[in-house]
């Protein structure tokens, strides 16, 4: 007989003698009313129960319905006293929080020894794709998951149809879930659970259970067969082979490390947002230039590969591009190994590999740095070999007449004329986009990855200089305020905006957008309003502060270059860190004019074949740039639509999906867990917002940084604000779910260092769909 859901108290009391996969405390229900003319007999009642400590909550008609949950909006008591004082004014309060004096009040035992504490979903809570997923805390706390006050809590997601389990504990609370979802005939469930002790017995307990709401939300429960997981499994097998030119003897794959393109086109990119990513930069180029500036040759490896729709880099690949072309073949084997398995231990430093892991350039403190090998199986001729190939590769690229990062810089100096060519010529829009990303590639794309490989080393060698207490951090960072970098002049004439010279702003930086490949994210000049808010005020001086090194210094440092072996003078090495840092900047700002425009024109191509740009960032840029040397009898239009509509199709698979951030085993595509930070994007719906502190008087359209996810910031949501982001909290903390039922865009848990970032942010767009947050 299929069970009926009611309030929380009434479903717990209807599973007591039903639930065998886990165990429902002995409880009470009373309401304010009863109370108030029979209170004598709750006492007696709540005596019955024979505890020194209890749990009091609301169980009122309007939390936990299939419309409402109201998740933490009412009281919650715990190890209140069975003192009859204590215990009457506990119930009271509890009783008071709630709308109407019938509400249920819920009194139950207080568990001993809590072992673990947390929240289950049976499915995914915002798209109901279909994953158990299971948060929950071994601190002893009973509230830390729902309050988001855990700072360490542990993240289970595992697919519906997989069977097979690791740990006693999930395979537990899966067992209780599935069979509560046959007794209420519901497969969308929200349970509490515990791993207590009651009464000298050790056990797992349901704490409450409730439907998910289901409203306003898209619904994947169906989106991703297990066939479709299958043939990944078979495909990563597959990858673990060794390739043509390709050392190490497993692989990894990451989303951050390298070209990190959860970053920078989002965990899950639409088709055209990655295929662009790729097409210019990830394919062909990254490794083509890494090569010319003195690392293996790679070429013919894509670097990133798409895993049912979410970009993922290849460590293995990414690591092997990092080892010096004349380094010793067998050492660079054994360094690489060195690299996957410190990764594979330590998944954490998935976004820091070239800080933490690889040793990609030569620095000051690199002979200190390279003693650390010395525990892991590296003799000191091999150290030593390594250090000077990491040295010559160095002196190459930072030497003053011929480095290559030099004439790379010049090489992109053609982008302007470029652009100007072909927007002027009279070719088709076909033949436009063909030839901006074309010309993006040879003159942008490429020498941006060797100005960009300059500047990453500039900012080794810069940071070394601190570590050797050359440098203080201050002075560290007066040099880099002494630079001129595109980012500053940006940022000197966005606090200068005005009528009179919002225009001459937006021909420098119009073409900016806030999605560098996306589709969907307007340009500045094409949604002014959206970005910008006019200032009426006289622009000010943009004021550049001065870096000057004494001339004690200067030879100091001369000396140091040279006990270093490094071929430059300390002007040229100055020189060289101001125009890697700089150079940088401005050859990405450069190529993106290019890469903006075409994406523009796609959108127009879109215009012209009556495609909406939603359905126009489904397509794969291969498909436009085909038609440039290839002519079939299909219509372009049949062509698109035929290949939009599939694309589609396989995005709500890619939106069903989930995948952790570094995949080092081939089962974790099926489950895995995490302890790491991953910020919990709620809903699919994407904001561009003003920024607003959880203290400021005006929220209305803003988003609002708060530092935890906990039921006290429920009166945020009458404030008609955007969204939200916390620094804390999880996946099932009561913010995140009150998100999910109001459909808001939130982020829930981003960790300190990102949200350090967002609180410098005047306005922030969170993109829920690619799960991204970017900066304004």
């Amino acid at each position: 007989m299929r069970l009926e859901f009611q309030t929380k108290a009434k479903n717990l009391l209807i599973l007591q003698d039903k639930l065998k996969s886990a165990r429902v405390l002995p409880l009470v229900i009373t309401s304010l009313d009863e109370l108030e003319d029979k209170t004598q007999e709750v006492l007696e009642k709540i005596k019955i129960l024979d505890s020194k400590r209890f749990i009091i909550r609301s169980s009122s008609k309007s939390e936990d319905s299939t419309k409402n949950s109201n998740a933490g909006a009412f009281l919650s008591l715990a190890n209140i006293s069975n003192d009859k004082e204590e215990l009457l004014k506990a119930l009271k309060e509890v009783g008071n929080s709630m709308p109407s004096t019938k509400d249920e009040i819920l009194i139950q035992p207080m568990l001993e020894d809590i072992k673990i504490c947390g929240v289950a979903f049976s499915v995914d809570k915002d798209n109901f794709a279909p994953y158990y997923c299971l948060s929950y805390d071994k601190s002893g706390s009973n509230s830390s998951i729902t309050d988001g006050s855990s700072n360490n809590a542990y993240v289970y997601f595992h697919y519906r149809d997989y069977l097979e389990f690791k740990d006693h504990h999930n395979q537990q609370i899966i067992t209780m879930i599935k069979e509560l979802e046959k007794l209420f005939d519901c497969n969308f469930l929200d349970v509490e659970f515990a791993f207590a002790t009651y009464k000298g017995k050790s056990e797992l307990f349901c704490l409450q259970v409730r439907p998910l709401v289901m409203q306003n939300k898209i619904n994947l429960f169906k989106a991703l067969p297990k066939e479709s997981l299958e043939r990944f499994y078979k495909r990563f097998i597959s990858l673990q082979e060794k390739r043509p030119r390709i050392l190490g003897d497993k692989a990894l794959f990451g989303v951050m490390p390298d070209w990190n393109p959860a970053e920078i086109i989002g965990l899950k990119p639409k088709r055209l947002a990655l295929s662009l990513y790729k097409e210019i930069i990830t394919d062909n180029i990254w490794a083509y230039q890494r090569n010319n500036y003195g690392y293996r040759d790679l070429r013919s490896h894509p670097l990133i590969h798409s895993f049912l729709g979410i970009p993922y880099v290849d460590v293995r690949l990414s690591f092997n591009s990092f080892i010096p072309k004349k380094l010793d073949e067998k050492i660079a084997k054994k360094l690489i190994n060195f690299y996957l398995n410190k990764l594979d231990k330590n998944h954490e430093l998935h976004d820091k590999v070239e800080f933490d892991i690889v040793f990609s350039c030569y620095d000051f403190n690199t002979p200190h740095k390279l003693k650390t090998l010395l525990k892991e199986d590296f003799n000191e001729n091999e150290i030593k070999r390594l250090e000077f190939s990491l040295l010559e590769l160095t002196n190459d690229i930072i030497d003053s007449k011929k480095g290559l990062y030099l004439k790379d810089i010049e090489k992109s100096k053609k982008l302007k004329q470029s652009y100007e060519d072909i927007i002027s010529s009279d070719f088709s829009l076909i033949d436009k986009i063909y030839w901006l990303l074309e010309e993006c590639k040879r003159y942008g794309t490429l020498p941006f990855a060797g100005v960009a490989r300059a500047g990453f080393v500039a900012m080794q060698m810069l940071n070394s200089l601190v570590e050797i207490n050359f440098f203080t951090k201050e002075e560290k960072n007066a040099f880099l305020n002494s630079l001129e970098t595109i980012s500053k002049s940006l940022s000197f004439k966005i606090n200068s905006l005005n009528e009179d010279n919002k225009q001459e702003f937006l021909e420098t930086f119009g073409h900016l957008r806030a999605g560098t490949y996306n589709i969907l994210s307007p340009r500045y000049d094409e949604n002014f309003k959206a970005y910008f808010d006019i200032k009426n005020h006289r622009q000010e001086e943009n004021l550049k502060s001065d870096f000057i090194l004494n001339d004690d210094k200067k030879e100091k440092l001369q000396v140091i270059l040279k006990e270093h072996g490094l071929n430059i003078n300390t002007d040229e090495f100055f020189s060289f860190l101001k125009n890697a840092i700089e150079g940088r900047e401005l050859v990405k700002f450069d190529f993106t004019k290019l890469l903006s425009k075409s994406i523009s024109m796609i959108e127009e191509l879109g215009k012209y074949y009556k495609i909406d740009r939603e359905d126009m960032a489904h397509l794969d840029i291969k498909s436009i740039l085909n038609l440039y040397s290839s002519l079939y009898s299909q219509n372009p239009r049949e062509q698109f639509l035929e290949e939009i509509k599939r694309h589609k199709k396989e995005y709500e698979l890619t939106l069903a999906l989930k995948l952790p951030s570094l995949l080092n085993k081939a089962d974790q595509i099926f489950a895995f867990s995490s302890s790491s930070v991953i910020p919990n994007f709620i809903t699919q719906k994407r904001i561009n917002a003003k920024t607003a502190k959880e203290n400021d008087t005006d929220l209305e359209g803003k988003i609002i940084l708060i530092y935890a996810a906990d039921p006290g910031y429920d009166y945020l949501f009458t404030k008609n604000i955007a969204g939200f982001i916390t620094c804390y909290g999880g996946a099932n903390s009561h913010m995140a779910i009150r998100a999910s039922e109001l459909a808001m865009p939130a982020v829930i848990g981003v960790g300190e260092v990102a949200f350090a970032e967002y609180l410098k942010a005047s306005r922030l767009i969170i993109d829920c769909e690619s799960e991204q947050i970017i900066c304004l």
